[in-house]
């Protein structure tokens, strides 16, 4: 207790003075260093929780951009379907045909050199009336195909351009021309064995002549792109081009009986 009493005494009144700085600059380094240590833990730490932060927001607003693109594309497809159907609603307003309406399913028979669609399948078959022969037509009543093959609740459509669909058709000129429409190549759509003494334009409507017993008159099959007279004296050909893509085609609708 006296020595505590003494090195208090001695403090105070300065004796141990030059010790005690001789202590303080020896710890000051030490201390400094510690002090430096815990500032740098703690900014180290501070760093990590703002970098798991930003990147838990960043996360967060990754989801919700997918969110919204998923919504988009959902509305996109809903404006798509409703624009398509007001389109059917209107053509059989006006016109006195049964129907089913169907969706395409599938595509193929692709051809190899143009990758071009020239069937596609449908979800409607048989137990909807759908049999072989009948229409194949779109939201403005234009003939897309013909239905090649039905079972019960699906259906195999040959596509105009395709050669395994054909028509008969007429031509919207000043001599009715009416022929065999086939489609040609995956692509157009060719006339064939029109007698040279018919004339033909460029830009002429080619509809279906009703002359099909499942197929009525004037369903709009394409225009006329190029005539072709060639060394026959007698026959003539016209290149036709369909008025819609294939590849556009994700519902449809099949004309009844």
């Amino acid at each position: 207790m006296a020595v505590l009493l003494v090195f208090v005494a001695g403090h105070y009144i300065g004796i141990f003075r030059p010790i005690e700085n001789l202590f303080v600059k020896i710890l000051n380094p030490i201390f400094g260093g510690f002090n430096s240590a815990g500032l740098g833990i703690k900014n180290t730490y501070n760093d990590s929780v703002n970098k798991a932060d930003l990147l838990k927001s960043l996360e967060e607003m990754k989801i919700q951009g997918n969110a919204l693109i998923e919504e988009n594309a959902k509305l996109k497809t809903v404006q798509e379907e409703n624009e398509l159907l007001r389109g059917y609603l209107s053509f059989f307003t006006k016109t006195n045909y049964k129907y089913v309406m169907s969706n395409v399913v599938s595509r193929g028979s692709i051809s190899d050199t143009l990758k071009t669609t020239e069937t596609i399948t449908i979800d409607r078959g048989s137990k909807s009336g759908v049999v072989v022969g009948q229409a194949v037509v779109n939201n403005k009543g234009i003939i897309v195909g013909k239905v090649a093959e039905a079972k019960d609740d699906i259906a195999k459509v040959f596509l105009v351009n395709s050669n395994q669909c054909k028509l008969a058709a007429t031509m919207f000129n000043n001599d009715k021309t009416a022929g065999i429409a086939e489609g040609e190549l995956g692509l157009t759509i060719r006339m064939s064995f029109i007698p040279q003494t018919q004339k033909l334009n460029k830009n002429d409507l080619v509809v279906t002549s009703g002359l099909e017993p499942l197929i009525p008159r004037g369903l709009a099959i394409g225009k006329v792109t190029q005539v072709d007279g060639g060394n026959n004296d007698l026959w003539q050909s016209a290149v036709i081009e369909p008025l819609v893509n294939p590849d556009d085609l994700t519902i449809v609708s099949v004309l009844l009986k």
